[in-house]
């Protein structure tokens, strides 16, 4: 989107002939439109405001939910280890019964065969007949113990469930502690994305009628006989750069040791690429905000910095007017925007390059 700058205009001081009737409807059908499109800016970018308020709460409520990830995560780490302190005692009990198992299997088996009915007297010798003796007496004696064991064996059996069930509860512990935070996180995030979809329309919605008021603003003038406003930003030539927003210069290169110019426009005003090339950076960047930077020839970078989104990635191809991102959108008062035009690392004066009128 090319950005159109006002420039001042001295006042005339002779006077102009009357309009005729024909004109001065005109006029004022065209006055009622441009107050209709001025409301319609000034009433979509309060709206757009609003959702750009809602939108930092809702990233605050992120903000806290990280803090509450980061306490779900300890808690989270208390349970794996109490998990696995009950795994490792699931796994001895487990190893521990299935020993005694096997001894009571083999003891009760040998029992077995002496606890038979013995054969009839005369089949069987006096020494096998003293062997049965000794096998009944044995399984007399034994037998308490074998409760004894059996009992044990039990309550055994009862503690491996039990810490089966423990280890059961402790892992559904930590499948709710992980989920629900990021469950919660997805859903903020969704609503975020939605209420950004609805801020891009809203201040589409404001530009196009910026644009109309910019253009009934113009044929005014010319009804009136006052001079028209300055065209469009930079299509002479290839190499001239449009202006990356709509909005009007108030810092320039050199002045106070600016390395570049900075130019002022209303909250939530949409950023262009001022020319055709790849990003080469895109993102947050120390205090500068949101930063873009283009590289639009082989030595040649465009700098953007101030902005409160961005739209492009790292890598990306834009062309010239593609839109990169908005300006902060928090607040009703005017926002700056910096660019700097570098070759290689050195800052170069962006105005040769750049038709940008001073407030």
């Amino acid at each position: 989107m090319s950005a159109v700058v006002l420039v001042a205009v001295p006042v005339m001081s002779q006077s102009k002939p009357p309009l005729s009737k024909q004109a001065q409807a005109e006029l004022d059908a065209i006055d009622a439109r441009l107050k209709a499109a001025e409301r319609t800016t000034e009433t979509r970018r309060a709206s757009a405001r609003q959702i750009a308020s809602e939108i930092e709460k809702l990233r605050e409520q992120i903000v806290a939910i990280s803090r509450q990830q980061g306490a779900s995560e300890k808690r989270s780490a208390i349970y794996r280890a109490k998990l696995e302190t009950l795994n490792q005692m699931e796994a001895d009990l487990t190893r521990r019964l299935g020993a005694v198992r096997a001894k009571q299997s083999r003891l009760l088996s040998a029992l077995q065969l002496y606890s038979r009915n013995p054969p009839p007297a005369i089949f069987v010798s006096s020494r096998r007949a003293n062997d049965a003796v000794v096998a009944a007496i044995i399984m007399k004696e034994i037998t308490p113990e074998l409760k004894l064991r059996a009992a044990k064996l039990s309550e055994q059996n009862k503690t491996l469930i039990n810490v089966r069930r423990a280890a059961a509860l402790q892992s559904e512990a930590l499948f709710v502690s992980e989920s629900d935070v990021s469950e919660q996180q997805a859903k903020i995030e969704a609503l975020i994305a939605e209420k950004y979809g609805l801020e891009d329309q809203l201040l589409r919605e404001a530009d196009a009628a910026e644009r109309q008021a910019l253009l009934l603003k113009s044929q005014s003038d010319r009804l009136r006989g006052n001079l028209p406003l300055k065209g469009l930003l930079g299509a002479t030539k290839d190499t001239r750069l449009k202006a990356p927003l709509l909005g009007r210069k108030v810092g320039d290169f050199g002045v106070d040791g600016s390395r570049g110019l900075t130019l002022e426009s209303a909250p939530g005003a949409q950023v262009t690429a001022p020319g055709g090339g790849t990003v080469e950076y895109a993102g947050p960047l120390d205090t500068y905000g949101q930063v873009v930077i283009v590289r639009t020839g082989a030595d040649e970078r465009i700098v953007l910095t101030g902005l409160g989104r961005v739209y492009v990635d790292a890598g990306q191809t834009v062309i010239a007017g593609e839109p990169v991102g908005r300006m902060p959108n928090l607040s009703s008062k005017k926002t700056e925007l910096y660019l700097e035009l570098r070759r290689g690392e050195t800052p170069v004066n962006p105005n040769a390059r750049f038709d940008l009128a001073a407030s």
